[in-house]
C-alpha cells in the first residue's frame, strides 16, 4: 500500500537554519513512520495481525489521526474479525477525509455487514459513494450487500453503474448475472455470465457459472416419453424488452433435441444457440436502447457479426476440463487468435 507523506517547505531567510533543524527532524520521524508500517504491513501479510496491531498502536501514539495507520490497524482488527475496533479506526480515516478514505468506506462496510448490520453497511457505502462516485467497488459492495438483502433494484442499479466504470471488473458482472437469474431474467443473465466468463473462464467459480448460463436455456423444455419434446415458457417477474428473446431460448433448446441435430456435439449446439441468441438480439436492438442493450447487447452481436462466436463459446467452456475444448483450441489457433485480437481491440460505445 501506498503512502504519501507531505513535507512543508518554509522560506525565510532570518530562520533558515531553525527550519533545517525541523525539516532534518521531521524527515527522520517520517522515515520512522514509514518503516514501522511497511513492518506491520509484512507482519500482516505474515498473517501475525496482533503483531501488526501492536506496531501500529506505537505509530498511533504520536499520530492519533495518520490514515494509513488507521487504515493499516483497521485491516487487521478485520482480519481478526474484531469488527468493533475495525469500524472505530475506519471512522478515523473518514473523518480526515484524505488518503484511503474510500477504502475505509468499503471495510466499515464489510464489517458492519459481518456483524449481523446490512442497512448500516448499506448506508456506509451510500455515504462512501456520494464523496467517491468513480469507486466501482463501493457499488459492487452496495450491490452484494443490497442482493443478500433481495433489494434487486438497488443491486441492479449499482452493478451497472460498477460494470460502466470499470467493465474489466469480473465479480460485477458475475453478481449481475446470478440476480438476474433470481429475477427470471434468463437472457439477461446469459450476458452477464458470458461477459463475465470472458474475464474469468477458469477455476470453481467460472464452472458454476457456466453451469448456470446452460441451466437457463433449459428451462421449461422437457423429453416426453412419445419421442417428442414440450416446452414451458417459465414466467418473468418483470417482462420487458426482453421477452421475444426469452421465448426464443426455450425453442432453441428444444430444436437442439430433434434427429436433425442428434449427431452434434454439446459444443457445436452451444455455439449454434449463443449464434441464434446474438443475432435476435441484434435484430431487437433496432427497436431498444437501455444499459442491457448498449453494454452487453452491442458487445455480442458485433462479437457475431465479425463471426467470432465459436472461438468464443469453446474459450469460455474451459471450466470443464475437456480436452475437447483445448483441441479445438490448439487446432483452431488462427480462429482463436483472431477473436482474442478483436476482444482486445473492442471499445464499448
Amino acid at each position: 500500500m501506498k503512502n504519501s507523506f507531505l513535507k512543508k517547505i518554509k522560506k525565510g531567510i532570518g530562520l533558515v537554519i531553525v527550519f533545517m533543524l525541523l525539516a532534518v527532524g521531521g524527515f527522520a520521524q517520517d522515515k520512522t513512520v514509514k518503516d514501522m508500517l511497511d513492518q506491520g504491513i509484512k507482519l500482516y501479510d505474515n498473517k501475525d495481525y496482533n503483531g501488526a496491531i501492536e506496531l501500529y498502536k506505537k505509530i498511533l501514539v504520536n499520530n492519533p489521526k495518520l490514515p494509513h495507520a488507521n487504515y493499516e490497524i483497521a485491516t487487521s482488527y478485520f482480519a481478526l474479525k474484531d469488527y468493533e475496533n475495525t469500524i472505530r479506526h475506519c471512522n478515523v480515516v473518514i473523518e480526515v477525509n484524505l488518503l484511503f478514505a474510500d477504502q475505509a468506506f468499503m471495510l466499515k462496510g464489510s464489517a458492519q455487514d459481518l456483524q449481523g448490520k446490512p442497512n448500516d453497511a448499506v448506508k456506509t457505502y451510500k455515504e462512501g459513494i456520494s464523496k467517491f462516485p468513480e469507486n466501482h467497488l463501493l457499488y459492487y459492495n452496495l450491490a452484494l450487500t443490497s442482493f443478500n438483502l433481495k433489494d434487486y433494484k438497488t443491486t441492479d442499479e449499482a452493478l451497472q453503474k460498477a460494470v460502466n466504470l470499470k467493465p474489466a471488473h469480473a465479480s460485477s458482472h458475475l453478481l449481475l448475472g446470478y440476480s438476474m437469474s433470481t429475477q427470471g431474467n434468463r437472457v439477461k443473465c446469459i450476458l452477464a455470465l458470458g461477459n463475465f466468463l470472458l474475464l474469468e473462464p477458469t477455476g470453481n467459480r467460472a464452472g458454476l457459472a457456466l453451469e448456470l448460463m446452460e441451466k437457463e436455456f433449459t428451462k421449461g423444455v422437457k423429453n416426453e416419453g412419445d419421442n417428442s419434446v414440450s416446452v414451458t415458457i417459465p414466467d418473468q417477474k418483470e417482462p420487458d424488452d426482453f421477452s421475444t428473446a426469452e421465448f426464443m431460448l426455450s425453442l432453441l433448446e428444444a430444436s437442439n433435441r430433434n434427429e436433425l441435430n442428434k449427431n452434434k456435439s454439446a459444443y457445436e449446439l452451444f455455439a449454434g444457440n449463443m449464434k441464434s441468441l446474438f443475432t435476435v438480439l441484434g435484430e431487437l436492438k433496432k427497436d431498444n436502447k437501455g444499459f442491457w442493450w448498449d453494454f452487453y447487447v452491442d458487445f455480442f452481436y458485433t462479437l457475431s457479426e465479425k463471426n467470432h462466436v465459436e472461438a468464443f463459446s469453446y474459450y469460455i467452456s474451459q471450466s470443464k476440463k475437456d480436452n475437447t475444448i483445448y483441441k479445438w483450441l490448439d487446432d483452431n489457433k488462427e480462429k482463436y487468435e483472431a477473436f482474442s485480437d478483436w476482444y482486445t481491440g473492442y471499445k464499448r460505445k
